[in-house]
């Protein structure tokens, strides 16, 4: 896992005055199950189309295997592509389908059969190979594109938004389908959504794109939990950004003094100092609310506050709160017993620990003396 399989250095791709992707450099790991995700327009298929050759960059290189491939043709490439639009031969049975790659290389008969068996084992459709893909639902037309496209042995499979075009019970489904077949051949794959809880349901790392940069490149849980810019932290998960000023730097942490009782507590990072205005982000699970009356933990950070909204979603209940750094919203997970019922318009404390706080990038210092 620590090779590198595929690099991109400072790879940039213009369409007339439209620079889609901005000097992208990743490196992707030997078998590693990477998503770019984003939001439309970003410059997500871009970059998965460079790498499969599609596209050339008009800067920059990209290595597959430290083999350096920027000019070369998708079929001198050692990866494949599967797309959201499966493009099976409805004519061929699936048996067929799985060969066909084989057969324009000449690989020998038996050794097709023994392949296609392989493959059809692996997306678990063994003894379906003699239908067509009318036949077929659309998960398993799926598994039978990607079978085509592993039955080769490429490198790496390189996803565009595969799952798009089925229902959304299916395409859960089809994410743990798609994991199990990568961590059971070891392939690397890239796979681009611009679905967040995909993602983070599927990948080992993330690179978050916006307006053709990546952002952040991170695991799903560093991802989710340190968010590096505003961008990411809205784009990830539900989101608290509260305007901080940072009143005291002390024992490693960032403090802003709300009110005697009240306060913000985030951990230090790059160095940021007294006087300064940032962003803080919390997420709405990490946010504990009591009512005023009952104890509240007293480390970390402090908010007093009214009820404006609750909302019940059944497995969770959503709090919206009116505090003096604006409207927080607190998540509590529905797990019955005798807890108090917390209604609009009651007086509460929101607490959580300062680890659960981060600092989002682009804030700016202020002008205002320290």
């Amino acid at each position: 896992m620590s090779d590198v399989g595929i690099s991109l250095e400072n790879v940039s791709k213009r369409f007339g005055k439209v620079e889609a992707v901005r000097a992208v450099s990743l490196d992707i790991r030997e078998g590693e199950f990477f998503s770019l995700l984003g939001p439309s327009g970003c410059g997500k298929t871009t970059t998965l189309r460079m790498i499969g050759g599609f596209e050339h960059p008009d800067e920059g290189r990209i290595l597959l295997r430290a083999v350096d491939v920027t000019i070369e043709a998708p079929n001198r490439r050692n990866v494949n592509m599967v797309f959201q639009h499966y493009a099976l031969f409805p004519h061929m049975s699936i048996g067929d389908n799985i060969a066909f790659g084989m057969r324009l290389k000449k690989v020998p008969k038996g050794e097709q059969r023994t392949r296609v068996a392989e493959m059809l084992e692996i997306v678990r459709l063994e003894g379906l190979e003699k239908r067509k893909p009318a036949q077929l639902s659309g998960g398993q037309q799926q598994r039978v594109a990607l079978a085509r496209a592993l039955v080769n042995r490429p490198a790496a499979l390189l996803l565009d938004e595969p799952l798009g075009a089925l229902d959304v019970k299916l395409r859960r489904q089809m994410q743990l389908e798609l994991k199990r077949i990568q961590s059971e051949l070891g392939t690397t794959f890239v796979y681009v959504t611009h679905d967040q809880e995909e993602a983070l349901a599927m990948s080992d790392r993330i690179g978050v794109m916006n307006d053709g940069i990546v952002e952040q490149t991170a695991s799903p849980r560093e991802l989710y939990e340190h968010p590096a810019t505003a961008f990411c932290a809205d784009f990830i998960g539900s989101l608290n950004a509260l305007d901080f000023r940072v009143d005291d730097v002390a024992d490693g942490q960032l403090v802003s003094r709300v009110s005697p009782r009240e306060r913000l507590v985030v951990p230090v990072a790059n160095g940021h100092r007294q006087g300064e205005s940032l962003k803080l982000a919390v997420r709405p699970e990490r946010i504990r609310i009591d009512l005023a009356e009952e104890p509240a933990p007293e480390d970390g950070s402090r908010l007093e506050g009214v009820v404006a909204e609750v909302v019940y979603l059944g497995s969770l209940t959503q709090f919206y709160v009116d505090t003096k750094v604006g409207r927080v919203v607190s998540h509590r997970m529905n797990e019955g017993g005798p807890g108090r019922a917390i209604d609009s318009g009651r007086n509460v404390v929101l607490t959580w620990p300062a680890h659960d706080s981060s600092v989002l990038a682009g804030s700016v210092p202020s002008d205002e003396p320290a």
